[in-house]
């Protein structure tokens, strides 16, 4: 296989030398005036001088080449090495940064609306708030219960609603009022209650500490069976719709 290889090299060196030599002959014998006849002897000397030039030119090239140590070779070797996995890997520490760079875009961006998002819940939570605590002002004024009492229960709902948990420890007593029903006041813990999704437990015992003079008397268990009442007309009536009645 080398060996055709080789004669094939030779054989195309040698036409082209031919051609070369043809052509120059040509453009000699056309610029001096030189009479045709003298052609192929004017073609055969420049074939002979482009066949100088080539061999010297290969000699002097193997002189270059054997004149230069073996290590300058095996170091441009290395260097084309390290350009060639400088180049292939190049695309993959690209990636890498991209990627990086839209994850940190990303995590800002997720900051932020998470930011947007609690302060977003948070005015929700303290509207419902508001809204609630207007709606038991609002109840409670049309008794007979005086400022701190109506503060006091407040607070209690405050607690409630905030904490899940009844503020049971209290320095201000709400007295018992006749015009207070036990009904009424078990309608206004279920209506707070339900706004919350808090269960009849929590909401009997906010009920009963709250407003335990009326609730003296009275069990875990009854109170609790019958948080709700719909029959009947009552002071405080059951009422899904406080918040968007008494909202801002």
């Amino acid at each position: 296989m080398k060996q055709k290889q080789y004669i094939l090299h030779s054989w195309v060196i040698e036409v082209i030398a031919v051609l070369l030599a043809s052509m120059i002959a040509f453009q000699v014998c056309n610029i001096f005036g030189i009479r045709m006849s003298l052609l192929p002897f004017i073609m055969a000397t420049g074939y002979i001088i482009l066949k100088l030039m080539y061999h010297l030119c290969i000699t002097v090239a193997r002189y270059i080449i054997e004149a230069i140590p073996p290590s300058f070779w095996i170091s441009v070797k290395k260097r084309d090495c390290k350009k060639t996995l400088a180049l292939t890997s190049f695309p993959i520490s690209n990636c890498e940064e991209v990627q990086k760079k839209r994850m940190e875009l990303f995590h800002y961006e997720y900051q932020r609306e998470q930011q947007q998002y609690q302060w977003q819940k948070e005015r929700e939570e303290d509207e419902k708030l508001n809204a609630i605590l207007r709606y038991t002002r609002d109840t409670f004024k049309r008794f007979d219960l005086d400022e701190t009492e109506i503060f006091q229960i407040c607070e209690c709902v405050r607690y409630f609603v905030a904490n899940r948990r009844v503020l049971s420890m209290t320095e201000i007593h709400i007295k018992k009022h006749s015009s207070i029903t036990q009904i009424s006041l078990k309608n206004f813990a279920w209506n707070i209650a339900f706004q919350y999704n808090l269960g009849r437990d929590m909401t009997t015992s906010f009920v009963m500490a709250t407003f335990s003079e009326w609730f003296a008397n009275s069990t875990f268990d009854t109170v609790r069976k019958n948080l709700r009442t719909t029959t009947g007309c009552h002071k405080i009536e059951i009422d899904e719709n406080i918040l968007s009645k008494y909202a801002i």
